[in-house]
């Protein structure tokens, strides 16, 4: 399965109605042919997170490849300032634990082209042990970007999903696995920085959507 996630951030001054239009015709042009289709507002607290999170799913990347254009003509909207974008494929993990998912979180990295392969590969197998430690995340899948445009050139997605909001800014935020294990990758002040940007956002679901 292919997936693609855009981070839009609307001009300053733009109004609720408008970021509501995009979603709605953003629904309307991606629902014929993408398989799951989440276009929200984000809610406060991210990091870069824009105001709207669209996330796509297709059976593969020819069907985003022929959806595309018109996703973009909708994107070149006056009232868009900016979009972060990824496309990528990966696996789901589901989490220690069932539960009735209400929040998705994604997080955009760029990791810096000069970091040592294997020190990547240690970054990537500790991220996806998080949930073996944080009993608040849902699925999750890390997964390397394929295509990104933006602010950065992204080269992982990291998405969970939590049963509420303070499964996500509580157990996870401040888990020692997290502090100890996790932000070393992040803060220069703490450890082997490699991460240098990214974008923290979520958004409210109604059901699965990794």
């Amino acid at each position: 399965m292919f997936k693609v996630t855009k981070l839009i951030h609307l001009v300053a001054g733009a109004d609720g109605s408008a970021g509501a239009s995009l979603a709605g015709r953003l629904q309307d042009v991606a629902a014929p042919r993408a398989r799951r289709v989440l276009v929200a507002p984000t809610l406060p607290g991210g990091i870069n997170g824009g105001d709207m999170i669209a996330h796509l799913h297709f059976d593969d990347e020819s069907d985003w490849r022929a959806l595309e254009p018109d996703i973009t003509a909708q994107l070149s909207a006056p009232e868009i300032g900016h979009v972060d974008s990824v496309g990528y494929t990966g696996v789901p993990t589901p989490g220690p634990r069932a539960l009735e998912p209400a929040v998705y979180r994604t997080l955009l990295v760029s990791v810096h082209n000069s970091a040592d392969p294997a020190v990547v590969e240690q970054f990537e197998s500790e991220t996806r042990a998080m949930p073996n430690y944080i009993c608040t995340i849902g699925t999750s899948q890390l997964s390397l970007v394929h295509a990104s445009a933006g602010s950065a050139p992204w080269t992982h997605v990291w998405e969970q999903e939590y049963a509420d909001l303070d499964g996500l800014s509580g157990p996870y935020m401040t888990h020692p696995y997290h502090w100890a294990h996790i932000d070393r990758w992040f803060d220069p002040e703490r450890g082997p920085r490699i991460v240098t940007r990214l974008c923290h956002s979520f958004c409210a679901i109604d059901g699965a959507i990794i």
